[in-house]
């Protein structure tokens, strides 16, 4: 099956740079999980429902995949997934690792459908869930006694689910839903900006991913009738993304852009791991580019460009891993700066 290339997403590859650096951080540390090494496979999850190589390579025992119900004489060679980002990829692939038991903890998935336990048992997330997210958003509307709104949303499981939270919170008060409607890579942004000027509607919530929404605001540019009563709102998914943030600045025809983001906290260490593996000479790994629709030519990246990235999810990246690392550490029994390596390890046990 062919793939159509697509560009490098800056953020998504500083959080997969984070996560090496976790790794690492634990596998050098006296502290956790001490002479005990991690180890790690990362995937490019390149498209939302073309994620299924990587994650059966991981569940498969000798080339083979367990039928549900069946057990196989040997265990998997994965004991906890970190991942993954969006909530479309991990609702594709959370099946596979959930008929065992497999952890699968997300950095991003903020869909409330992840917390049914009983089609989830294994799930569990590093960041709040979309329910959490709207009502700061709708906190915001009431705060300014805006009535009259829109709601753009990606038109996926993660923005279908915000957009019904959104109904629900708007329940009982004073906001009116003006206009909704989906996105997708085929949008065609200008009679949806139009139709929110006849609607004389002044306040947009778009919740959508970072390239969704740098999607729209390259239409708003180009459309240029934009008045500067507008209030656009951001949720954590594009909120902090630079690139956006430049393309608005000066930009008076945009209006005000304002933002739900999670807090911001400062990995010490990080720049220095950047820096360092930045100094090193890398070249690409022709074989695995192969098996990936991303064109990442990884090596014309800067340091500073990786460490000046949309910081959005890094620290729910950092503390998913740290929160399997914390996991092993109890399994091990590891105190006085030894573990009980006796022990097997299962993903029932994590």
């Amino acid at each position: 099956m062919s793939a159509v290339s697509q560009p490098l997403v800056l953020s998504s590859y500083r959080r997969f740079q984070l996560m090496r650096f976790t790794v690492e951080e634990i596998n050098n540390s006296t502290d956790i999980l001490p002479n005990v090494p991690l180890g790690y496979e990362i995937f490019d999850e390149c498209t939302d429902t073309g994620t299924f190589p990587g994650p059966f390579d991981l569940i498969s025992v000798n080339g083979l995949i367990k039928p549900s119900g069946e057990q196989l004489n040997n265990s998997h060679k994965v004991i906890a997934v970190v991942g993954t980002y969006t909530s479309p990829q991990a609702q594709t692939i959370a099946p596979v690792f959930m008929m065992d038991f497999i952890p699968m903890v997300s950095y991003g998935a903020s869909s409330s459908i992840f917390s049914r336990k009983n089609n989830f048992p294994s799930f569990l997330r590093t960041v709040h869930p979309n329910q959490d997210v709207i009502h700061a958003v709708v906190g915001i509307v009431q705060h300014f006694n805006w009535s009259w709104v829109s709601f753009l949303y990606i038109d996926d499981a993660y923005g279908r689910d915000g957009l019904d939270w959104f109904r629900k919170e708007i329940e009982d008060t004073e906001i009116c839903l003006a206009y909704a409607k989906g996105l997708d890579h085929h949008t065609d942004y200008q009679p949806i900006l139009r139709q929110i000027n006849v609607l004389k509607v002044n306040v947009i919530i778009v919740f959508a991913p970072e390239w969704t929404a740098e999607d729209l605001i390259d239409s708003v540019i180009q459309l240029n009738t934009t008045n500067n009563n507008k209030v656009w709102i951001a949720v954590d998914a594009w909120s902090l993304n630079k690139k956006i943030r430049d393309k608005i600045k000066g930009k008076k025809t945009i209006g005000t852009v304002l933002g739900v983001a999670e807090p911001q906290l400062t990995i010490p260490g990080f720049k220095e791991f950047i820096h360092a593996f930045k100094a090193q000479d890398h070249f690409e790994n022709e074989e695995e580019e192969r098996f990936c629709n991303q064109n990442c030519n990884c090596s014309s990246v800067s340091a500073e460009e990786i460490i000046q990235a949309d910081p959005s999810f890094s620290f729910p990246v950092y503390a998913a891993v740290y929160a399997v690392a914390h996991a092993l550490h109890k399994i091990l029994q590891c105190e006085s700066g030894s573990c009980n390596d006796s022990i097997r390890v299962s993903p029932q046990m994590m």
